[in-house]
């Protein structure tokens, strides 16, 4: 009964688990900190692991004859998520300064529109995708983190991206691409452990969410987070079907913002000090948006792969 209500919902494996633990988190957090295994299981510190693994299965996927295409792919839609955010960032940077626009700094602007969350995106492509999309993750797991925020804001010191942060993005997807294609069976069996990660991974990121975040980061999160799927995320998706010819689930799993971006207001600051005044709206405003488009990112990526069944 339980199993047929998840089926119901848009990518409920992860939403359901997500969700529930959001709740816990925000009303009874001290219930997953009980002890280090309970932590460890359910909480964001074996997020990393889940992550791991997902990329090694992911990897798995991908035989030496497609890595051509996934590349294709993977270059669409960084490119044009990536280049959307930097429209909108510099467009508002330029007619309203670092004050930015209704209520939201560019400090905001730039930690939610270029930091998406990758856990989210590999999730709802075993749910949508093909076998090339769900190895898109190790590719994508590239264009996430601080490094890029700190980059369009112009920091000193650190506009080289670190080579090792972006080998161990690879590695795993790597070390799974070397085991899949000695031998398919095992392939199989990586492909299958993925479904049954995806629960665990969705209580994982839903033990980071504080739903007051909404509450207190007021309208303006509200307006953050659509900026972020529905003009970003549309431009995405726009690039996805007309240059890369391909339905858009990939580029809708993309629009969304990462839980770790929240952090980054105060690593910049930090950097900065005169963002200093910024820091504490920019925080709510982007963790506002990391949990409204952590929830809405899988239901518009669902209702576009049903309006592509029923419109074939």
């Amino acid at each position: 009964m339980f199993k047929n209500f998840i089926k119901k919902i848009p990518a409920g494996n992860m939403m359901v688990p997500l969700i529930l633990a959001a709740l816990i988190n925000t009303f009874l957090p001290s219930i997953l900190h009980f002890g280090v295994f309970t932590e460890a299981l359910f909480t964001n510190q074996g997020m990393k692991t889940l992550m791991g693994i997902n990329l090694l299965a992911a990897g798995s996927q991908i035989r030496l004859s497609s890595v051509g295409e996934i590349f294709k792919r993977f270059s669409v839609i960084a490119l044009a998520r990536i280049g959307a955010g930097l429209l909108i960032v510099f467009l508002v940077s330029s007619i309203f300064g670092r004050e930015g626009i209704f209520g939201i700094s560019i400090l905001a602007l730039v930690c939610a529109c270029l930091n998406h969350n990758n856990s989210v995106f590999i999730t709802l492509n075993i749910d949508y995708g093909d076998d090339l999309d769900q190895a898109l993750a190790g590719f994508t797991s590239l264009i996430t983190g601080p490094m890029l925020s700190m980059l369009v804001l112009g920091m000193s010191g650190i506009a080289d991206i670190p080579i090792r942060a972006m080998i161990d993005a690879l590695l795993p997807v790597f070390i799974g691409m070397v085991i899949g294609n000695i031998d398919r069976a095992v392939s199989k069996s990586l492909k299958l452990a993925q479904k049954v990660i995806i629960p665990f991974l969705g209580f994982s990121m839903g033990s980071a969410i504080n739903l007051r975040d909404i509450y207190r980061a007021g309208f303006s999160g509200i307006i953050l987070a659509f900026i972020v799927i529905f003009v970003i995320g549309s431009l995405t998706v726009l690039a996805d079907i007309y240059i890369g010819k391909r339905p858009g689930y990939a580029a809708w799993a993309l629009s969304s913002t990462g839980a770790n971006a929240v952090a980054v207001p105060q690593i910049i600051a930090e950097i900065d000090p005169t963002y200093l005044p910024l820091v504490g709206v920019a925080t709510a405003q982007v963790a506002a948006s990391a949990v409204i488009t952590i929830i809405l990112t899988p239901l518009i990526t669902s209702w576009r792969a049903r309006r592509r069944v029923n419109n074939n």
